[in-house]
């Protein structure tokens, strides 16, 4: 026979080594880190690269479940493996991993995660990325589930070694293999003194797994009482001026027009739930009108979180002076829609500010004109005493509004002129009167100018110029027209010449028009003009125009017939050629003509 002794000892000192094993494995499982949270596929793990954990690196995931010794009745909390997470991503302390998608729904805050991967080092995660290697995943080593120790016929059972042995073979087990274990020692020891402790131990494991079923169904609930208890009571104490309303939301005073609107509710439980008033929230609606249109659209409050319901406005409905919009809400599925925040009948509304932009930059805003005529009214070109010529260049930018146009340009007039009936009188044909005197001059006016368009009407446009330049006589008989600009200045004067111009165009701009107007320039002359534009065919504008003038000098009135046509097969340019005759009486007049060049964009 066996040393009683011996044989307390060697039991005494098994018990003491599964203790001590159990001990080992619950103190190193609450040594490793966490999941900290569970935002759809993203799995955040408190392991960073300052752990080693980067991109690619692979991560148990491990799940706690509580065990009770049957023998002693000790607590131990154990770890069970749920699956292998991949990191996506890390930061210094905190990591984004994955999860497949049947694992993935098993993720839970506060389950555990153990490295499979070795560390690695990081220089900066957030700088370097750094090429995910992914070593072979670690297999855990499968510990063999020991066989019930036999019996032999005639010999004691040892139920405690038993229980230490069954114990031992579920540590690191998933709860559900504890229960099965548990079981199959009932099974084959029913009569074991530790029968009750084990049936409260598979009690307590399956208590365990319909809770953490539980937690996970709470956890993708799309129902928002389904929440945290904090959430519920921090929800339930926001102040409202809708206090049996189930949902809250903040004001919503302006919108841009254009811009989708985000509209998020907060979901609580009424302080004074009334009969007329839904207790929970299991389907929500946002109804909404912009304006001009008859009937509301429906927009389906979508859950978000642990307690806020989300839809978004198209940006399309936004339009001004405001937007209408009401909630209906419905208790169950399946039950009937209650208006909560506004109603059909009486909406609430969103100001939306008015579109403010400037239209579309129009072509032909922009144009150039640069024309030069000749003028000769005795009919003797360069040798007679009553001509000019005028050369001018403006740039024209139509703003539209509040001045229709503005135009900036520069000119030059130059030429000779006198008493009429001395030019006639004079047979020698040199300005001479009775006396001999010399009674003509040669005048040049460089000038510059401003037009400013305003338009009273659509077809009806003001324009006023003033000018200002330098004006310039000869009085010298024989002389050029540019001796005044040597050294030689016998007879010159030189004046600073102020002068102005009005004129009003009736009719569309771009194609029929008559424009009337009236100039005056000190020392030069009065001007007074009648022009009417038209376009025979859209290729060819024409411009005939009368003026009754008195330049280069104030002497003598004459009348000038022009006639102005261009030929526009370009959109942008197109040239014309100016005729005119000009007369101060029958026996006083002649022929001349010019160019012009015009520019659009």
């Amino acid at each position: 026979m066996k040393n009683p002794l011996l044989l307390s000892f060697s039991r005494w000192l098994g018990r003491s080594l599964g203790l001590a094993l159990v001990t080992a494995f619950a103190g190193a499982a609450h040594a490793e880190p966490v999941v900290l949270a569970v935002d759809g596929n993203d799995i955040y793990i408190d392991l960073g690269a300052r752990d080693g954990v980067g991109a690619g690196t692979e991560l148990e995931l491990l799940h706690e479940v509580v065990v009770r010794d049957p023998r002693s009745g000790t607590t131990l909390r154990d770890h069970f493996a749920l699956g292998t997470l991949a990191v996506v991503k890390s930061g210094d302390k905190v990591s984004v991993a994955r999860a497949s998608e049947g694992l993935g729904k098993r993720v839970l805050a506060g389950d555990r995660v153990r490295m499979l991967s070795a560390k690695r080092t990081f220089i900066d995660p957030w700088k370097e990325q750094v090429d995910a290697s992914k070593p072979s995943p670690v297999t855990p080593p499968v510990t063999p589930t020991p066989s019930t120790p036999s019996t032999t016929p005639g010999k004691p059972v040892d139920h405690a070694e038993l229980v230490r042995v069954t114990l031992e073979s579920t540590l690191g087990k998933p709860p559900e293999d504890r229960v099965e274990r548990w079981l199959e020692l009932l099974r084959a020891q029913p009569r074991t003194p530790y029968l009750v402790a084990i049936q409260r131990e598979i009690a307590t494991l399956r208590a365990q797994i319909t809770a953490r079923d539980t937690a996970l169904a709470q956890a993708r609930s799309a129902d928002t009482h389904d929440r945290g208890p904090r959430i519920a009571r921090l929800a339930a104490l926001i102040a409202t001026d809708d206090e049996e309303s189930p949902l809250i939301i903040a004001p919503v005073q302006r919108a841009e027009p254009g811009k989708p609107i985000e509209m998020s509710f907060l979901v609580r439980v009424p302080s004074r739930v009334v009969v007329q008033m839904p207790s929970r929230v299991a389907r929500a609606w946002l109804y909404v009108r912009p304006p001009g249109e008859p009937g509301f659209r429906r927009i389906e409050l979508v859950a978000h979180g642990d307690a806020y319901l989300r839809a978004t406005i198209d940006g399309a409905l936004v339009r001004a002076p405001r937007l209408q919009w009401y909630v209906d809400v419905a208790a169950t599925a399946d039950g009937e829609p209650e208006a909560v925040l506004g109603s059909q009948a009486a909406p609430r509304s969103i100001a939306v500010e008015a579109a403010v932009g400037e239209a579309p930059i129009e072509s032909g805003r922009s144009h150039i004109d640069a024309h030069v005529d000749y003028v000769d009214f005795d009919g003797d070109l360069n040798n007679g005493f009553d001509q000019y010529y005028q050369a001018e260049i403006d740039f024209t930018y139509r703003f539209i509004k509040p001045v229709y146009a503005v135009r900036l340009g520069f000119g030059t007039l130059s030429g000779t002129g006198g008493p009429k009936d001395v030019i006639d009188a004079d047979p020698d044909g040199k300005c001479l009167d009775e006396a001999g005197i010399y009674q003509c001059k040669s005048v040049t006016f460089s000038y510059v100018y401003t037009e400013i368009e305003y338009r009273v009407r659509p077809n009806v446009a003001l324009m006023i110029r003033p000018q200002a330049g330098l004006l310039t006589t000869d009085r010298m008989p024989g002389g050029s027209r540019r001796r005044c600009e040597g050294a030689d200045i016998e007879g010159c004067e030189f004046f600073t010449g102020f002068g102005g111009r009005v004129r009003l165009r009736l009719g569309d701009e771009a194609t029929t028009n008559l424009v009337i107007g009236a100039g005056f320039t000190d020392g030069i002359g009065t001007l007074l003009e009648a022009a009417y534009n038209w376009r025979p065919v859209p290729t060819v504008p024409v411009q005939l125009s009368v003026q009754v003038t008195d330049q280069p000098v104030p002497e003598d009135f004459g009348v000038r017939l022009i006639g102005d046509v261009g030929w526009r097969k370009l959109s942008w340019f197109y040239p014309s050629l100016r005729l005119s005759y000009q007369a101060r009486d029958i026996d006083h007049a002649g022929f001349s003509g010019g160019l012009a060049m015009n520019f659009d964009w």
